[in-house]
């Protein structure tokens, strides 16, 4: 082969592989949603903590994760999180308890060490995965009176939700589930308020 029909066939490589990489679809990203309130204003009159909140490391993936079964999982294409997950699943629950203990403002962990609230949940979310159109939450919570560091309520939360398989409406039942999760939790804290 002759040096101008090797470089003709380079280039036309490369420009194929740049053509190429053009052309691969834009990322995608989604958010957990906390449960719509209407408006309402309260004076603040407490504080509680909500924290630290482990989860899985499976669920640390930046990119939705969907389980075609027990055992497999399979990493979405091009659907990501819009936040690291942990971070959406505090950020959602805090509004969602807002939104029910609405005299309380509530202070993800950590806290400063000289404003440490009387109050504080703790939240281990084991699973929090979608499988054969079901979605299902798998957490434990305590409630923590952090003068005493007595648990003054715990609780084992495992619940199912219908869902479709898309990005959004994984997203979309995940935060319906963390939805109920917040209200077990405000039973709760009404009960020790």
């Amino acid at each position: 082969m002759n040096k101008p029909m090797r470089v003709f066939i380079i280039l036309f490589l490369i420009s194929s592989l740049l053509v190429g990489c053009q052309q691969s679809p834009r990322k995608q990203y989604y958010l957990l949603n906390a449960t719509p309130t209407t408006n309402q204003t309260a004076e603040i009159t407490q504080t509680l903590g909500l924290g630290p909140i482990e989860v899985a490391d499976y669920l640390r993936n930046p990119q939705i994760i969907i389980n075609r079964n027990t055992n497999h999982l399979q990493i979405t294409d091009n659907a990501y999180w819009g936040e690291p997950l942990q971070k959406g699943i505090a950020r959602v629950l805090a509004v969602n308890l807002m939104n029910h203990q609405t005299n309380s403002l509530i202070e993800t962990f950590p806290w400063r060490s000289d404003s440490t609230p009387n109050l504080s949940l703790r939240l281990t979310i084991y699973d929090l995965q979608l499988i054969n159109g079901e979605a299902a939450i798998n957490a434990s919570w305590k409630l923590i009176d952090n003068k005493t560091k007595a648990v003054l309520s715990q609780q084992h939360f495992v619940r199912n939700k219908s869902s479709g398989d898309s990005a959004a409406e994984i997203a979309a039942t995940y935060s319906e589930l963390l939805a109920e999760l917040a209200g077990e939790m405000n039973q709760a804290l009404a009960a020790h308020n």
